[in-house]
C-alpha cells in the first residue's frame, strides 16, 4: 500500500522545524508546516529531550525522516567509476575511511548518487560519529515516533535550491545559507554539487573585533575548501556567490567575505525564497528511488522497525481474531438463548396440554372398553358358536381358553389328522378371524384307538381395533 503521508524534521540548535505533505492524486501538497523552540539546555549538540517532541507528536505522519545538522556530519563528493549499487556502497565505505578522522566501526555512514552517466556516479557521502545518531533518534524513539530515514539537512535545503530553479546548469555558483543555527556553504558546478559543508554561524551584535575574527575565520576555511576543490576537480572559471539569509541574519557581511575571498559576484536573497530545509528533507522522501539514497539510520533501528512493525501485524491479527472469536461466541449464545426460550415455551405448552391430553386419552380408552363391551361379535359364546359349527365330525375340543380382546386357545383330538387340517383351513377362511396359527398335531394311542391331538391360537382385535 502506498504512503500518503511524509514528514521531514530538522534537528536545529534550540529549535526544532517539521513539514508534513500529503499526497493527493499524483502530487504531494505540504499540509503542515511547524516549528517549536527548545529550551536552550536541552537543545545543545542537535538532541532533542522526548517530552519537547510529545506535545507535536500527533502532527509527525506516515514515513519521518529526521535530519542531522550539517556541522554534526563530515560531507564528501566524488565521481565513482561504477554505477551498481552494492559496488557504489562499497566504494563509498572505502572513501569515507579515507577522510573520516575516526575508526569506521566507530561511524555511520551513508552515500547518496547524485547523478549517474555512462559507466560512472557522482556520489555524496556521509560520515557521522554513531553516537550523534543515536542521540538523534532516541528521543524520538521514546516519544513513539522512531525515525524511518536519518538525512542531512543541507541535502534537504540542495533539494529546495535545485527545484526552486536557482542553481543554473552551467557555470561555478557557491550558495550560502545563513541562519541563526549555522551557516551551510554548497560549492555547485554545472548544475550539480561537488561540496557541502558547514561554516561557523555568523555573529549577532556590534562587536566589531568579534566580527571581523569569524569573517576572517570564514574567509580562510571557505578558502580553504575552494582551494582543496580545483585540486581535486580543476579550474571552474569565476564564481559567484548566492547569500540566502534570514530576516533576523542581516547580510551585512555577505560584501565584505566576498572581498576577501576575491570572488566576482555577489547576491543576496531572503531565505524565505526557498522551501524550508524540512520540506526539502520531507520531499526527498517522496522522490523516486535511486541507486543510493542517504540514510544514516543503524541497521538495529531497521531490525527494530521490522520487529515493531510485525509485532503491529500480530496484534492487529490477535485483535481481529479475538473480535471475530467475540462475535461468533456471542451469536453462539444469543441463539443459544433463542433455543432455551423456545424450548422453555415449548415445554411450558407441552405443560399446559398435557392434563388435556390425558384426560382425552383417558376417555378414550373407556370409550373403547365400552365399545368392546358392547360389542358381541367376537365375544366368547359367539366364538363358541362359530367354533362348533366349524368343528367336523369326530373331532372334539378339550379346552377352550378365552381373553378377551387378545386370544382364544383351543385344544382338542382328531380320529384322524386330515380332521385336523380341514379344521384349520375352515377357521382361516372364515372372515372372523385375523390370524390362525396351528400349535402342532400330534398322535397319541387310546382305548379306542389312534387319536390326533392338536392345539391352535387365534388372535382377536384388541380394543378398538379392526379386523385386517
Amino acid at each position: 500500500m502506498a504512503t500518503s503521508w511524509m514528514t521531514g524534521i530538522c534537528v536545529q540548535q534550540n529549535r526544532l522545524e517539521w513539514t508534513v505533505l500529503r499526497r493527493v492524486k499524483e502530487a504531494w501538497e505540504v499540509s503542515e508546516q511547524g516549528s517549536a523552540t527548545l529550551p536552550a539546555s536541552e537543545g545543545g549538540g542537535g538532541a532533542v529531550p522526548a517530552a519537547a517532541l510529545k506535545p507535536h507528536l500527533r502532527k509527525f505522519k506516515g514515513k519521518i525522516s529526521v535530519a542531522l545538522p550539517t556541522e554534526r556530519v563530515l560531507l564528501r563528493v566524488a565521481l565513482l567509476p561504477s554505477t551498481d549499487a552494492a559496488e557504489l556502497r562499497g566504494m563509498a565505505e572505502l572513501q569515507t575511511d579515507r577522510f573520516s578522522p575516526f575508526p569506521v566501526e566507530t561511524m555511520a555512514l551513508g552515500a547518496e548518487v547524485l547523478d549517474a552517466s555512462g559507466a560512472s556516479s557522482l556520489v555524496a557521502m556521509a560520515a557521522v560519529r554513531r553516537e550523534v545518531v543515536e542521540a538523534a533518534g532516541h528521543p524520538f524513539q521514546e516519544a513513539g515516533a522512531p525515525p524511518d530515514v536519518v538525512d542531512v539537512e543541507v541535502l534537504g535545503w540542495w533539494w529546495g535550491l535545485k527545484h526552486g530553479g536557482h542553481v543554473p546548469s552551467h557555470g561555478s555558483q557557491v550558495f550560502l545559507r545563513a541562519a541563526v543555527s549555522g551557516l551551510d556553504m554548497v560549492v555547485a558546478r554545472d548544475g550539480m554539487p561537488l561540496l557541502f559543508r558547514s561554516l561557523p554561524a555568523p555573529l549577532a551584535g556590534d562587536e566589531a573585533v568579534a566580527r571581523a575574527e569569524w569573517l576572517g575565520e570564514c574567509a580562510e576555511e571557505m578558502s580553504y575548501s575552494l582551494t582543496a576543490l580545483e585540486t581535486e576537480w580543476g579550474g571552474a572559471g569565476l564564481l559567484t556567490v548566492h547569500v540566502f539569509h534570514a530576516a533576523e541574519v542581516p547580510a551585512d557581511w555577505a560584501e565584505p567575505l566576498r572581498g576577501a575571498l576575491g570572488l566576482e559576484a555577489l547576491f543576496t536573497h531572503a531565505l524565505e525564497e526557498l522551501p524550508t530545509a524540512s520540506e526539502g528533507v520531507a520531499r526527498r522522501l517522496t522522490e523516486p528511488a535511486k541507486l543510493l539514497a542517504m540514510d544514516l539510520a543503524p541497521e538495529t533501528w531497521r531490525a527494530a522497525d521490522v520487529a515493531r512493525q510485525t509485532r503491529r501485524k500480530l496484534m492487529r491479527a490477535a485483535t481481529v481474531f479475538l473480535a471475530a472469536w467475540l462475535l461468533a461466541l456471542g451469536l453462539f449464545w444469543t441463539l443459544l438463548n433463542v433455543q432455551r426460550g423456545r424450548l422453555a415455551r415449548l415445554q411450558a405448552t407441552v405443560a399446559a396440554m398435557e392434563g388435556p391430553a390425558l384426560e382425552i386419552r383417558r376417555l378414550r380408552v373407556k370409550e373403547m372398553e365400552f365399545a368392546q363391551y358392547a360389542d358381541r361379535t367376537y365375544s366368547a359364546l359367539e366364538c363358541l358358536r362359530v367354533l362348533s359349527g366349524a368343528l367336523p365330525q369326530g373331532m372334539d375340543l378339550t379346552s377352550f381358553v378365552y381373553r378377551k380382546g387378545i386370544s382364544l386357545s383351543l385344544r382338542g383330538e382328531a380320529d384322524s389328522p386330515n380332521k385336523v387340517y380341514e379344521f384349520i383351513q375352515a377357521l382361516e377362511r372364515m372372515e372372523l378371524f385375523s390370524e390362525v396359527k396351528s400349535e402342532g398335531i400330534s398322535t397319541r394311542n387310546t382305548p379306542r384307538g389312534a387319536s390326533s391331538q392338536f392345539g391352535i391360537t387365534i388372535r382377536l382385535p384388541g380394543t378398538g381395533e379392526e379386523k385386517s
